[in-house]
């Protein structure tokens, strides 16, 4: 009985530290994920800014 207790305990102990190190490799994970959604975002908007002064010049250029 008690050799099912220390085991238990020890799971227990094992996973706590398993979860907290398995945390921070996830969090690191979703920062670049973060990171790579800005970098798309701000590039779609610089080609948007890009596209639409085109369109003003072809307008311009036609008359």
């Amino acid at each position: 009985m008690n050799f099912y207790k220390i085991f238990i305990f020890v799971a227990l102990i094992l996973a706590i530290s398993i979860g907290q190190s398995e945390a921070g490799w996830l969090k690191k994970l979703g920062k670049r994920i973060e990171r790579v959604g800005q970098h798309t975002r701000d590039a779609t908007i610089q080609g948007l800014g890009i596209a639409q002064q085109a369109a003003n010049v072809a307008a311009t250029a036609r008359g």
